[in-house]
């Protein structure tokens, strides 16, 4: 059974609360408790521009100064609170991506002001990156982890991780299976992941790799082949690469995807293949003309940005 705190005028801002309806036996096993949805993730707050009262410092002043927040290499998040409603924006690279309320429905930022008129306010400035994997996992479903905290560690390094993890108050961020900011979890915590590569569509990735390896090819003649040999050797390890079950083909210089291939089996198997390979040809991708690419939201997301 469910109901809903609700603001009568303001209903995107309600939060849902969900109460089962038999109480589980004392002899039935525990399940491991769920993440609400949404969520609102922890932000790192070393870079904590305001944190003030509605009020003190009315709502016309705070717009005010969003309008004159700093151009494009700006990411911040902006949290609006009036328990148990609130209301999250976001900023990335100096653009508004949108505002989410605690029903899980988008929200603009004109309605919250007029909604939580009696708000607890903060801005908190952060890397680009993890401004990017706010919004984009605002909605993501959370998987828990089999794995504990820290072993963990090696798998989502190996898997070129790139998300959330989440265990209990401790929030960290990743890209390529490194930590970019955040808390880690404590030792044998259970994890949860919310995977911003979900985001990341086939088409996408595949266009982006079909071009990098036709700029490799271009810059070193010998890549087919060594990619050809480094695919048969990660099959093990990456069945997607398998050259006799043809999810993965590199025909001449372009790359051939299966439609049955899963994105998230695809993405950690092709940026391990191509580090493999980048290796063995004793070349660095920074050495590489990959500047158009660079600019392209599917980079970061598959693992480029620290190839």
């Amino acid at each position: 059974m469910a109901f809903t705190l609700a603001h009568p005028q303001f209903p995107l801002l309600a939060r849902s609360v969900s109460f089962p309806l038999t109480p589980m036996s004392q002899s039935q096993p525990q399940p491991p408790p769920s993440l609400p949805a949404p969520l609102r993730l922890p932000v790192p707050t070393d870079q904590g521009l305001f944190a003030l009262h509605t009020d003190h410092y009315s709502w016309t002043d705070i717009l005010t100064d969003l309008e004159r927040l700093p151009d494009q290499d700006f990411s911040a998040v902006l949290d609006v609170e009036d328990t148990p409603r609130w209301a999250r924006f976001v900023w990335v690279r100096g653009q508004l991506g949108g505002g989410l309320a605690a029903s899980g429905q988008d929200v603009d930022l004109t309605l919250a002001a007029r909604a939580l008129p009696r708000a607890h306010v903060s801005l908190v400035q952060v890397e680009p990156q993890v401004a990017e994997m706010l919004w984009e996992c605002r909605r993501a479903p959370a998987r828990l982890l089999p794995t504990p905290w820290p072993a963990l560690h090696a798998e989502l390094e190996q898997g070129h991780f790139y998300g959330v993890l989440v265990a209990g108050d401790r929030c960290s961020f990743w890209a390529a299976g490194r930590v970019v900011s955040g808390s880690l979890p404590v030792a044998g915590a259970r994890c949860y992941a919310l995977d911003s590569s979900e985001t990341l569509g086939r088409d996408d990735l595949v266009a982006l790799w079909t071009e990098l390896m036709v700029l490799t090819a271009r810059f070193q003649p010998e890549f087919p082949a060594v990619w050809r040999q480094a695919c048969l050797e990660l099959s093990g390890r990456y069945p997607v690469l398998d050259p006799f079950a043809g999810e993965v083909t590199l025909r001449g210089q372009r790359l051939e995807v299966s439609e049955e291939a899963p994105v998230q089996e695809l993405r950690p198997a092709l940026l391990s293949c191509y580090r493999t390979c980048l290796r063995r040809l004793g070349l660095r991708l920074r050495e590489l003309p990959t500047q158009t690419l660079e600019y392209r939201a599917a980079w970061p997301k598959a693992g480029l940005g620290d190839a």
